[in-house]
């Protein structure tokens, strides 16, 4: 059995409540005695918890995503459910899976917009939603359609809007050509209506076009095509394919169109970009287009086929997030699942999206979502024991790369299937955290036994196949050689790996990405942990700030993982509670690194600052140990 010794975000959520318990100052223990504190102490009291994180996908099903942050402080979310529109509605981005949902709109059968709905937006304008979808009886005679809402409900109820009731809500312009993933600009007060079609009446290219619109549910002039697939990047896969565009503006009310290029069923789908530089939308001239993919595949992360995306900020408006489907695994094809991050703006004004975090990497939730303010701790000691690698009866393991280590073990279908792990971990009480998979539309389970004792059952919520969850439980192994199964329990699951974390850990760990920071920058890198490091903390005052709660008082042991290639030694200032203490250096290396230091710190808040002192160096992350 081959064990892998970890430091691991895995479980970052599922052990939060604890890690905040056994490290963290003490909190109220109900709702009844929070209502006697003050309102200072209450927030005096949120303000003590670590921020929350989220992991990708957002919606392990679904295609097309679209979102929308209304008046009313709620989101409202929809995506491709092929015969219908439904509405999901939350108060938060990371809590759409779980909202108020609803089917808002549903064809009468056989009407020429009864099948193959795709890609619904909603809109508000002037005082009433509007919902925008592709569909057809046959899926060759894809056309646009809109509904419009009776009141300023978003869950409708919706009717076809006036003069539009013999066409089904019909939008199209003079040509009435294939069309799909219309969305509307507002420029100047004046409305225009961009989608995705065909230039003639076969299916060998889809292109870009614009034309006017007298009103949400009127195409007022002819067509326009502002872009057509034409360089490598937008060419891969036949049809030849420019679809789901979307308007984007700045800070300043410049305005891009970022659209899905190649084939949606191919690993390079990807995002490109059109930047408007005239006074008419309508002239092709005034519409650039950037030269290469402004989103596209991460292979060393496993993010295939990023694209068809939407734009909303977060619930204090102070941060931009993109939203997307992507392959839930390399060849995946149309199998996909909704994923967001946070993306910036470059000094010219262009959005930066950089490269799409994989599935196992924990982001910090949207600004507004959670009042913490410290950095999270994490368990800095974790034992994986990848599934393909254990003792496995009557299952079958599978290549597929959205799994660790490409493997999963599935087919645990029989009463005499099972997995079983040997494991050699120091005696003491465990998590048990097992990294499953669940598509059976509703609670499935595995038995699980401890040298041959059962240890009860874990359950596992569905999510849908290929989007990797974790269930948890307690046990206590003894010295020596422990076996640990996992069989058929309750319908069925899919196994990735399992991981065991000492109950008595005392080291801890805390991401270099959570940091606040000031002249540096995070960046996706497949080796580092979590699959994010902090660079280009280069400029003098560059600094990332930890705020951590621990217990007690004493001197710690803070070993810092880091990488240099400058060709010499460089080093940052340690600060710890805004005193300088020492010199951090970090030595030459074409590896990560790990350089360690004692740090004294107090029961309670600490911030640890590393601030740039001389050259450059990448830090991946940091643990302390009480000594």
């Amino acid at each position: 059995m081959k064990q892998k010794r970890i430091f691991s975000l895995g479980t970052a959520l599922l052990m939060l409540v604890s890690i905040i318990l056994t490290f963290s100052s003490p909190q109220s223990s109900s709702a009844s005695s929070t209502t006697l504190l003050t309102s200072k102490e209450i927030l005096a009291n949120e303000k003590k918890q670590p921020f929350d994180l989220f992991q990708n996908p957002i919606l392990g099903d679904g295609a097309d995503p679209w979102v929308v942050k209304h008046s009313d402080g709620y989101y409202y979310y929809t995506h491709t459910t092929g015969n219908n529109v439904t509405i999901w509605k939350s108060k938060t981005l990371t809590g759409i899976h779980s909202g108020e949902r609803q089917v808002v709109w549903r064809s009468d059968p056989g009407a020429p917009n009864s099948g193959s709905i795709w890609a619904p937006e909603i809109h508000f304008i002037d005082g009433k939603w509007y919902i925008y979808y592709a569909a057809s009886v046959e899926n060759p005679d894809k056309r646009m359609f809109v509904l419009e809402s009776e009141g300023d409900d978003p869950f409708g109820p919706y009717h076809y809007p006036e003069g539009t009731e013999d066409t089904h809500g019909q939008i199209t312009d003079p040509t009435n050509k294939w069309a799909i993933d219309g969305t509307v600009l507002e420029h100047n007060n004046k409305l225009y209506f961009v989608w995705s079609g065909w230039e003639g009446d076969v299916n060998v290219s889809q292109h870009l076009y614009i034309a006017p619109m007298s009103n949400p549910w009127t195409i007022s002039g002819e067509r326009v095509e502002i872009s057509r697939p034409e360089l490598d990047w937008e060419t891969i896969g036949f049809p030849l394919i420019n679809e789901g565009p979307q308007i984007l503006k700045n800070d300043k009310g410049k305005t891009f169109i970022i659209y899905s290029a190649s084939g949606s069923w191919t690993n390079d789908y990807n995002l490109g970009m059109l930047t408007f530089d005239g006074t008419d939308p309508l002239n092709p001239e005034a519409w650039e287009k950037n030269p290469t993919p402004v989103f596209k595949k991460n292979p060393d992360l496993d993010v295939y086929g990023p694209g068809h995306n939407g734009f909303v900020k977060s619930p204090d408006g102070t941060e931009d997030w993109i939203i997307y489907h992507a392959a839930k695994f390399e060849n995946a094809g149309w199998t996909r699942s909704v994923r967001m991050q946070k993306f910036t703006w470059n000094a010219d004004g262009t959005p930066n999206f950089g490269t799409p975090v994989g599935t196992e990497t924990w982001l910090r939730v949207p600004s507004g979502e959670s009042e913490g303010q410290f950095v999270p701790s994490l368990p800095g000691e974790v034992y994986q024991y990848e599934a393909e690698d254990a003792h496995v009866n009557n299952v079958r393991v599978h290549h597929n790369t959205s799994a660790s280590q490409d493997y999963k073990v599935g087919n645990i279908d029989f009463a005499d299937s099972f997995v079983e792990f040997t494991v050699n971990v120091p005696a003491g009480d465990y998590t048990l955290v097992s990294r499953y998979g669940n598509g059976m539309g509703e609670p499935s389970s595995h038995h699980v036994t401890v040298n041959g004792e059962a240890n009860g059952e874990l359950w596992y919520i569905n999510l849908g196949w290929e989007n990797w969850e974790d269930a948890k439980m307690d046990i206590q192994l003894n010295d020596g050689e422990n076996t640990i199964r996992l069989s058929k329990g309750h319908l069925y699951a899919e196994l990735d790996y399992i991981q065991l974390i000492p109950k008595a850990s005392k080291v801890y760990k805390y991401e270099a990405e959570f940091a606040q920071l000031h002249k540096a920058e995070t960046e996706n890198d497949s080796s580092a942990s979590n699959g994010q490091k902090i660079t280009n903390m280069n400029e003098n005052g560059g600094f990332a700030r930890f705020e951590i709660d621990v217990k007690n008082t004493g001197t710690y042991e803070m070993k810092i993982r880091y990488a240099n290639n400058t060709g010499s030694t460089s080093s940052h200032k340690l600060v710890m509670n805004s005193n300088p203490t020492k010199i951090i250096e970090y030595r030459n290396s074409d590896s990560w690194q790990y350089a360690t230091v004692d740090v004294k710190l107090k029961a309670g808040k600490n911030t640890i600052m590393l601030k740039k002192h001389k050259g450059s160096a990448i830090i991946d992350y940091f643990t302390i140990e009480e000594k």
